[in-house]
């Protein structure tokens, strides 16, 4: 099936579908380019003002891989609206691969050693310009990753001029798709812009492995497809951007800029002083250390308040536990009894010297043995029993704040339906409205500064020294940046630190 599909794909290659395999090619392809850039400027003159360009062009880069500091792209596809020409430039397509994720590469569709493709230094000296242009714009389909505009770093230039980003518009039209990707977004929403019918992606028929080992022929079809799906799109996302509400104002004015920007704090990085963070760490463990006492005291938890929450939060499970063990002694005393008996009878009637009577005095010392080992029954000694207070359990704090203190439940005001929450928004609140409760959040304070700053950022460095975060613009429904890798924050942890 993949092989017939492959077959078709590359007989039904349309005309205008252009992939460069010499050098000499390049030259007429740049002059390609800056035809469409000033037929832009000449026909659709103004409408890129928004975007700060004045013009732009659907791309798309392959590559080796997804990790952006070592991996390598190896083509680059683009689609030229106005002179309706798409084009793949290939550099970096290898041989000799038949197998990729246990997938057997069949061998007319491997790229094969004696086929052509561009020098990699050539294209990259003849693109650069061009990339590097901020008034040239260019549309992607990149999502938080910024994954084009983070791998071309390893060629040696910056894109600019990277203002539209159809994942991320798409999210601005609507938060609720059930798949951002280009294809699936093509496949539902194409009958708008003149795609219809099956939407077929590289992936589909080769998994998400790279395009590497394949035909060049063959990827560059695909790749074109996708900057011309990616074109069609970029158009239709704008026009009812334009056509709804405010919207192409709040993605022109800021959405348009984010991109670079996220590109440039992830390739940036953080410089991390080590040695503060070592000098907070102690200050702030010494102060931690400091708090749980002044916890304790202040709450007077002692053996008499430990039992007192035990029996509230557990006292079932603790009641279980001596019912089973009193059950567990009561069987032992009868098994020692017995034995005892069967030992008496065998020594009154003299057969001390049958099996019997040795089996009995291994198990009489067996019982005995067992039955010292049980300890004094007590809620003490459950083994689920609490001999401290321990304040990253939620049943201690619940305890703490809802029966000991006896604080009005607000939980459902915050999550309808649930009871006695101490999830961190409705601690918040709690530690606004109840000074008693004082204790409590300094020690929260503290815990969170060290567990989310202190601790973990010396321990999330990438290998060249400096904390890095991937940020997302649609990774919250509330519209703020999100960020993953290491889950960055603003300034406001400055606000944290100065409260203690």
């Amino acid at each position: 099936m993949r092989i017939r599909r492959a077959r078709q794909v590359i007989e039904t290659k349309p005309k205008n579908f252009y992939i460069l395999t010499d050098d000499s090619q390049l030259l007429k392809f740049l002059k390609r380019l800056r035809t469409e850039c000033t037929l832009q400027r000449k026909k659709w003159a103004g409408k890129w003002d928004d975007l700060g360009v004045k013009s732009l062009i659907a791309w798309d880069y392959e590559s080796t891989g997804v990790d952006s500091f070592i991996d390598l792209t190896i083509g680059v596809s683009c689609w030229l609206p106005l002179l309706d020409e798409g084009y793949y430039l290939p550099y970096g397509h290898i041989d000799g691969v038949n197998e990729v994720n246990g997938m057997k590469i069949p061998a007319e569709l491997q790229h094969r050693k004696d086929a052509k493709q561009l020098t990699r230094s050539k294209v990259i000296e003849a693109l650069k310009p061009y990339m590097e242009a901020e008034t040239e714009g260019k549309s992607f389909h990149m999502g938080s990753a910024r994954f084009d505009l983070n791998i071309t770093k390893n060629d040696g230039y910056t894109i600019r001029g990277a203002v539209f980003d159809t994942h991320d518009a798409m999210y601005i039209l609507n938060e609720h798709e059930s798949s951002y990707g280009l294809k699936p977004l093509v496949q539902k929403y194409g009958k708008f812009f003149g795609i219809e019918g099956d939407v077929f992606t590289f992936e589909d028929l080769f998994s998400n492995s790279s395009p590497a080992p394949f035909n060049i022929e063959l990827v560059g079809i695909y790749a074109i497809k996708d900057v011309l799906y990616g074109w069609k799109l970029t158009e239709w996302q704008i026009e009812m951007m334009q056509k709804t509400d405010n919207l192409w104002k709040c993605y022109s004015t800021v959405d348009s800029k984010l991109p670079e920007t996220d590109a440039f704090l992830f390739q940036t990085g953080f410089e991390i002083d080590l040695n503060k963070m070592k000098q907070l760490e102690e200050k702030f463990e010494a102060e931690l250390e400091q708090a749980k006492k002044d916890l304790i005291d202040s709450f007077n938890i002692d053996d008499s308040w430990l039992y007192k929450m035990n029996m509230s939060i557990q006292g079932d499970k603790i009641q279980d536990w001596m019912k089973k063990q009193k059950a567990k002694v009561k069987k032992l005393k009868e098994r020692i009894e017995k034995q005892k008996q069967i030992i008496k009878e065998c020594e009154e009637q003299g057969k001390t010297n049958l099996k019997k009577y040795k089996t009995a005095q291994q198990a009489l010392q067996k019982a005995k043995q067992e039955l010292s080992q049980v300890e004094e029954i007590k809620p003490q000694n459950c083994p689920f029993y609490f001999h401290e207070f321990v304040l990253t359990n939620n049943r201690h704090i619940q305890y703490l704040i809802y029966e000991h203190l006896n604080i009005v439940d607000i939980t459902p005001k915050y999550k309808p339906g649930k009871e006695k929450a101490v999830s961190k928004d409705v601690l918040e609140a709690y530690f606004e409205d109840y000074p008693e409760l004082e204790p409590l959040r300094k020690v929260s304070e503290l815990e969170k500064l060290l567990g989310t700053y202190v601790k973990k950022i010396p321990k999330a460095l990438d290998p060249d020294g400096k904390l890095r975060a991937r940020f997302d613009s649609c990774g919250t429904a509330t519209g703020r940046y999100s960020s993953y890798a290491y889950r960055a924050r603003d300034v406001a942890v400055l606000d944290d630190i100065k409260k203690l």
